[in-house]
């Protein structure tokens, strides 16, 4: 045998999986993770109808819409998973505030900007571009971004 081999021992003094602190937030992280993605779900198909009859309506009574099974199932589809992700951003703030990557003073510095980003970013995520949808994601997003500041100033970060 090569000496890179270890020991029986060696093996049985490992602890691998999280360490208490990480079990700590890993569970609250997984929760929060599935419950807003749902939250998004549920808001996707809510937007749904409204973003649908703008769509079918913007061309006119001149214009006659082609709606195809799979074409819809596709959109609906991707509103759910666009917006599903969408709302995983507080998750991603608050992970980035505990590690300290960011702090609260520098969430609330760049306000301004995050609002400008966030729109930006609903405008292009979100597959029917009417702007139904497009509101229904910032909005939240933006309450998102000024919910994890509140909440990291809570923990002190």
């Amino acid at each position: 045998m090569t000496g890179t081999s270890k020991s029986p021992g060696a093996a049985a003094t490992r602890h691998p999986g999280l360490n208490p602190k990480e079990k700590k937030y890993a569970i609250p992280f997984v929760l929060s993770s599935i419950v807003l993605f749902i939250m998004g779900g549920i808001v996707a198909l809510l937007t749904l109808e409204p973003a649908l009859d703008f769509l079918l309506n913007i061309g006119g009574a001149d214009v006659k819409p082609t709606l195809s099974v799979d074409k819809y199932i596709s959109l609906v589809s991707l509103m759910i998973v666009a917006f599903g992700l969408s709302f995983e951003f507080p998750v991603v703030l608050m992970f980035l505030l505990l590690a300290r990557v960011l702090t609260t003073q520098q969430l609330r510095a760049w306000r301004r900007y995050a609002a400008v980003i966030i729109v930006a970013f609903a405008a292009i995520i979100t597959p029917s571009q009417d702007p139904y949808s497009l509101f229904a994601m910032a909005i939240p997003m933006y309450i998102f971004y000024e919910g994890s500041i509140i909440i990291g100033r809570i923990l002190k970060r």
